[in-house]
């Protein structure tokens, strides 16, 4: 049986544009809805934060330009082909001081039925780059604004999907920089281990063997890599929700003898 799905253009808020205007916004002459109060016309006119997920810029976030909203929507070919929208809620994964950034929430939406399961559609969530990406330190200064710092934050959902258009990288990237600067010696200071936090996560947010690429790039064994991430974690350079242990229960909540 023949997929058509190749047929269909892709999935976007067009999709959406026969209805009303939501509330708070205007439809304006490109096509795009803007906010037409003071505080979201601010955002809305700051427009989405885009992630990058490859290379060639066919796979990215792009966060709701809403304070605190901490909603994304992941945009790539498969999601196109398959006429689906997913959103992700990003937020701290626990209330640790400077808790790395996690996938809290998973929204999955088909425009028209699909001739698989969601489930498959789920399975191609790359939540591992999607969580490396995110928490890029360089990344997360421009997130404070985007997603909410409690945990677990309240979530309604987005407030609207007019209210962002959902982008991907105007250009194709470059290859990113992944040479050290190693220094002598074994024992190696703060600042060479946070510049391998951010090398690292750059790679891991747009490769599946992101310590190899780190490795190849600077003509060391892939064990060194390994080794100079887990002296990163150790010095709190290096988070990723993967790595966080579960909170010991509270016996205040255990059930009295």
């Amino acid at each position: 049986m023949e997929d058509d799905n190749d047929e269909r253009p892709p999935a976007s808020p067009e999709d959406l544009q026969a209805l009303d205007a939501p509330e708070g916004f205007e439809l304006g002459p490109d096509g795009i809805y803007k906010a037409t109060d003071s505080i979201d016309a601010q955002w809305a006119q700051r427009g989405p934060y885009v992630i990058p997920l490859s290379l060639d810029g066919r796979e990215a976030l792009s966060f709701e330009p809403r304070q605190f909203s901490g909603w994304a929507s992941y945009v790539s070919d498969e999601f196109d082909r398959a006429r689906a929208l997913l959103l992700l809620h990003i937020g701290p994964c626990d209330r640790g001081p400077d808790a790395p950034l996690a996938i809290r929430e998973v929204r999955l939406m088909t425009f028209e039925p699909v001739n698989f399961p969601g489930s498959s559609l789920l399975r191609l969530i790359p939540w591992e780059r999607v969580e490396a990406a995110v928490n890029q330190p360089s990344r997360r200064e421009v997130l404070t604004d985007f997603v909410d710092p409690r945990f677990p934050a309240p979530s309604s959902g987005p407030r609207d999907l007019h209210e962002w258009p959902f982008q991907r990288p105007k250009e194709h990237l470059p290859e990113p920089n992944l040479h050290l600067e190693i220094p002598e010696g074994y024992r190696k200071p703060d600042a060479f281990y946070a510049e391998v936090a951010e090398r690292f996560l750059q790679a891991a947010a747009i490769s599946a063997r992101p310590a190899q690429d780190l490795a190849e790039a600077n003509e060391v064994k892939p064990t060194t890599v390994h080794r100079w991430i887990r002296e990163a974690k150790a010095r709190s350079l290096l988070a990723l929700p993967g790595d966080r242990k579960p909170r010991a229960t509270d016996d205040t909540t255990q059930g009295g003898s």
